[in-house]
C-alpha cells in the first residue's frame, strides 16, 4: 500500500466525524456503545437496561454521561490512529 496524500487522509477524518451524515459512524459507535453495555450485563454488571445517556460520570460536582464521554474519546482516537496512518 502506498503512502495516503493529505485529501485521502482529510477524507477518512471526515469519513470517521461523529457529525459525518454519510458514513453513519455515530450510529456505528452509537452500536458498539449498546453492544459493550450488553457485554458488560452478561458479565453481572447491571448497565445494559440503561442507555448510555443515563450512564454517568462524576468528578466532583462536574457530571457527564456516557454518551460525552464516548465521543470525546471517538474524536481523540480517531485523530490519534489516523496520525499515525499520516505518518506511515
Amino acid at each position: 500500500m502506498g503512502k495516503l496524500s493529505k485529501k485521502d487522509i482529510e477524507e477518512m477524518r471526515e469519513f470517521c466525524s461523529l457529525g459525518c451524515e454519510y458514513s453513519g459512524t455515530e450510529e456505528v459507535v452509537s452500536e458498539i456503545v449498546y453492544e459493550t453495555l450488553e457485554s458488560m450485563d452478561k458479565l453481572g454488571m447491571k448497565t445494559a437496561m440503561r442507555t448510555a445517556d443515563e450512564i454517568g460520570l462524576v468528578d466532583g460536582k462536574e457530571f457527564a454521561t456516557l454518551d460525552d464521554f464516548v465521543r470525546i474519546f471517538w474524536e481523540k482516537a480517531v485523530e490519534k490512529i489516523l496520525d499515525i496512518v499520516e505518518t506511515q
